[in-house]
């Protein structure tokens, strides 16, 4: 970053931020990836019909393009990925509620922020916002941050949390949003019993996501949903129907862009007729916060409560020599092994480029790859990813 270019012998004058010019850089990137994407699909002989669509029968769609006409067409199968969308009822009280999509095109930054969950999208947006200089809060209704994380990873984010002074109220239930003068918002929680009036100028809502497939005509066709009410499937991406699979964030269950990804190539191979199935054991998640957290696999508590006996390794980033020249030691990489067969259980990071970091562990949960493996596996130094290799020798004892 700018601001630390003097300790690598760079002096530059004083930094600024100018938001609109990074806003316009990211609209960019997304035409930019959106032009290569349909000119992939154009180059597989792909056509792509822009319009609301519906199922009429569960093999037939109508589909209204946007100059005002009308379509039918009919195939041997249907693959549902309409995605999700923000919960309209969440954003009313005004144009001060607001979701990380409107976020994500400031045009000025907020003076002060609350945000309402503290899952991987609101942490994200905390972190992001804390740096360009927004006095941030989060409010979380679970006992911590971040639910489906290892603890052990979420408590040094904490701690990273309080050096960047963002306040994280945990257990918290918000009961009202209101208008406040001075054009702000006053947030009524309640906390360990008692009631805390909260004030930011904007309140970001970060939970609340649905499945966007209220035009879709899924009920009339007689799609089930699930208990999240997303479109129900199997391990195939199939629905209830035979000819009807679905994929991505419609089926409301793990909504990450890659894992919408092999879910939809899981989708359109048993669409041609084969019998693939997902397997979410080793697929990875991560973050976009500041540090980067990453896992795959159980967290230690997960694999304690399902019966095994633990052996878990560690290596602090302030141990990685390349973490050290980047100047940022903070964070640490996490194996958690079965003592039985030295297993790999799960494998956790908070630091630099964790979700870089990420594929190896994933790699080698997906192939049942031991420690020993890893540690007999030499890898570059001065690297990151070095540190995996050293937290295997410390699991074998070397």
């Amino acid at each position: 970053m700018a601001r630390t270019a003097k300790d690598y012998g760079i002096n530059c004058k004083e930094v600024e931020i100018d938001l609109s010019r990074t806003i316009s850089r990211k609209n960019i990137i997304i035409r930019t990836l959106l032009t290569g994407t349909k000119q992939t699909l154009s180059g597989l002989g792909i056509e792509v019909i822009e319009g609301a669509g519906k199922l009429t029968s569960p093999s037939q769609i109508e589909v209204h393009p946007r100059d005002g006409s009308k379509k039918e067409m009919e195939a041997r199968r249907i693959i549902i990925a309409g995605g999700s969308k923000w919960k309209k009822a969440l954003l009313s009280g005004g144009e001060k509620i607001i979701t990380p999509t409107e976020a994500l095109e400031f045009k000025s930054i907020p003076k002060s922020m609350l945000i309402i969950g503290g899952g991987y999208v609101g942490t994200s947006m905390a972190t992001i916002f804390s740096r360009l200089g927004t006095a941030v809060s989060i409010v979380e209704e679970s006992p911590q941050i971040l639910p489906e994380v290892d603890r052990e990873i979420v408590s040094i984010f904490e701690k990273e949390l309080e050096i960047q002074k963002i306040q994280v109220y945990t257990g918290a239930q918000v009961n009202s949003i209101e208008e406040k003068e001075q054009d702000e918002k006053k947030v009524r929680v309640t906390l360990k019993g008692k009631e805390l009036n909260i004030t930011a100028q904007y309140v970001l809502m970060a939970e609340g996501r649905e499945a966007d497939v209220d035009e879709m005509g899924l009920d009339r066709v007689g799609i089930k949903r699930n208990e999240k009410g997303g479109v129900a499937v199997n391990k195939h991406m199939e629905t209830n129907l035979p000819t009807v699979l679905a994929a991505g964030d419609v089926t409301m269950q793990r909504m990450w862009t890659h894992v919408a990804y092999v879910e939809g190539i899981i989708a359109a191979e048993n669409a041609m007729g084969k019998a693939s199935e997902i397997d979410y054991r080793a697929i990875p998640y991560g973050t976009n916060t500041l540090p980067e957290i990453a896992s795959v696999g159980l967290t230690e508590g997960e694999a304690i409560a399902q019966g095994y006996h633990v052996k878990v390794g560690r290596l602090p980033f302030a141990n990685n020599g390349l973490a050290t020249i980047l100047g940022q030691r903070t964070g640490m990489m996490k194996i958690i092994t079965e003592g039985k067969y030295n297993q790999i259980l799960g494998v956790h990071v908070i630091g630099p480029h964790a979700c870089d970091l990420i594929a190896e562990p994933a790699l080698a949960l997906k192939l049942e790859i031991t420690p020993a493996e890893i540690s007999t596996t030499l890898h570059h130094h001065p690297t990151l990813s070095e540190g995996f290799w050293e937290v295997a020798r410390m699991i074998c004892g070397a």
